[in-house]
């Protein structure tokens, strides 16, 4: 099994999976909703793993129809452990560590470009959307949006941190945010503007599946479908105008002189000589 392979198969495991002990035994699950039958990413993961079962669906009112990929014995969950715990990030190697009760092998990563894209196309398919947000200033506009959610204990999830160094800085991560007291706070991740989401999706698109492709391609026709918008505020008037609206000659206009700041300043203490 090739690198790529087992960073995205970690970077999946780091956005929808976990490990624990249960009252017989262990276990290593993840769950991923279709409303289509058995999710690719699903299939992609075993595939490379190479143990556990697909099972499903689960069907509960108001919802997608559940499907999940899960390992109950310690010598299927040491494999998995084996395979993708050099690419984990440290919530997930944490949680491998106390199921199995022993260390996993070394961490590998940050490794390649590619090998931290393919991490970042798993943790994308497994967390991460793409949607339309409307425009705040021009009616019946939207720009596109590349989200993921993270909680953490504390601080900014690794995980963030790794996605947004992958593909180059291009996002920003948000404080804290609670969506209702109940629910555990999180940061996300987001990525906006027509040309940083190009960007983005360009790099994550060889390890993305066809759900967040298919998502990511009605998003962006939206917007290529747009008109350009109208730069600037129509209350200033018409962009590079001589004059503006209250008739000033916008060419000729003065342009005050450099001033040094007006602050008072310090004096420097006169330095005592001593008397020969």
């Amino acid at each position: 099994m090739g690198t790529h392979d087992l960073a995205w198969a970690a970077g999946f495991f780091d956005g929808e999976g976990w490990a624990n002990r249960k009252e017989r035994g262990v276990q290593s699950r993840i769950n991923q909703a279709d409303p289509d039958g058995v999710p690719d990413v699903l299939r992609k993961f075993r595939r490379i793993v190479g143990v556990g079962r697909i099972k499903g669906p689960l069907i509960m009112e108001g919802k997608q129809p559940l499907y999940y990929w899960e390992a109950t014995s310690r010598p299927d969950i040491a494999r998995v452990a084996e395979l993708i715990g050099p690419w984990l990030c440290p919530v997930k190697r944490a949680e491998f560590k106390r199921t199995l009760g022993a260390a996993l092998p070394p961490v590998v990563w940050p490794g390649s470009m590619s090998e931290e894209l393919a991490w970042a196309g798993g943790f994308f398919d497994g967390e991460g959307s793409t949607y339309l947000e409307k425009h705040r200033t021009h009616p019946g506009y939207f720009y596109p949006v590349l989200y993921v959610p993270q909680s953490a204990e504390s601080g900014v999830a690794p995980e963030l941190l790794r996605l947004n160094s992958a593909v180059g800085e291009l996002g920003r991560i948000s404080g804290v945010r609670r969506d209702s007291q109940d629910q555990t706070p999180y940061r996300r991740w987001r990525v906006v503007t027509p040309r940083k989401v190009q960007t983005a999706l360009h790099l994550l698109w060889p390890f993305i599946g066809d759900v967040k492709r298919r998502q990511a391609q009605f998003v962006m026709r939206t917007i290529n479908a747009q008109p350009d918008l109208p730069r600037g505020n129509p209350a200033f008037g018409v962009a590079g105008a001589r004059y503006c609206l209250r008739g000033h000659d916008k060419w000729n206009a003065r342009v005050r002189p450099f001033k040094r700041s007006r602050a008072k300043r310090v004096r420097p203490r006169p330095i005592s000589a001593s008397v020969p």
